[in-house]
């Protein structure tokens, strides 16, 4: 997931558990490391039921309300977001 600065200080003001990984296309070590990461999230995917890509799932009161697959149009993700 890619945060803005924004977001991220948001996060990290709530007192949530994360990650942050901190990269740069350039950067030899981030090309090491991007593959591992990549198949943590393979594994985060699988345990979130995520079977096809795009997968877009939204989350209120910390349940999972719903879950898209495929190229949405923004009118879709509007009525997604309007019933959080």
């Amino acid at each position: 997931m890619e945060l803005t600065s924004e977001q991220l200080k948001e996060k990290i003001s709530s007192g949530e558990s994360f990650i942050v990984d901190m990269y740069a296309n350039w950067c030899g070590p981030c090309k090491v490391l991007g593959p591992i990461i990549e198949n943590f999230d393979k594994d985060f995917a699988v345990s979130m039921g995520v079977r096809s890509i795009p997968t877009i799932k939204s989350f209120s009161g910390g349940n999972m309300v719903d879950t898209k697959m495929g190229i949405l149009r923004e009118e879709q993700l509007r009525d997604m977001v309007s019933v959080l």
